[in-house]
């Protein structure tokens, strides 16, 4: 998304952010509310277009995972690459199962990638593919 790249980006000049990821715990309380906002205003536009029901429920599901994280991050500093990762390849899973395969194989290479450069730990791994896997089961159950 444009303006939170922006958001990271101008955080990170003026040395609020020690970097684009936004790896520290403490600096992720402002940037969730305005990840979490703008998620909640496409979600809410879908529902004024011809979008999909599908989409607009994958949208809706995906931002109310990326609350969970917001609310777990008091106590954990959960793993947004995980989430999203592991979300998106068990939606995948849905659509094209090998490819939901290939993605789930990325998405542990996406995770394994933020351990070794230290961004996360394993406990912040691990919650953070639990809750992306159980947004992508919360999907298939409400959309089959």
């Amino acid at each position: 998304m444009g303006p939170i790249a922006l958001w990271n980006q101008v955080q990170v000049r003026r040395g609020r952010y020690s970097n684009f990821d936004v790896s520290k715990r403490q600096h992720r309380h402002s940037f969730y509310p305005r990840l979490l906002g703008l998620l909640c205003l496409a979600t809410a536009l879908l529902s004024f277009t011809d979008t999909a029901q599908r989409l607009q429920a994958g949208m809706a599901i995906s931002t109310a995972m990326l609350g969970i994280c917001y609310l777990l991050n008091f106590w954990l500093k959960v793993s947004l690459h995980a989430a999203m990762s592991f979300f998106l390849g068990g939606v995948l899973c849905l659509l094209h199962p090998l490819s939901g395969v290939v993605a789930l194989s990325l998405a542990i290479l996406v995770a394994w990638s933020r351990l070794v450069l230290g961004r996360h730990t394993l406990p912040e791994l691990a919650v953070g593919g639990a809750v992306g896997c159980a947004a992508a089961v919360v999907v298939y159950v409400l959309l089959h």
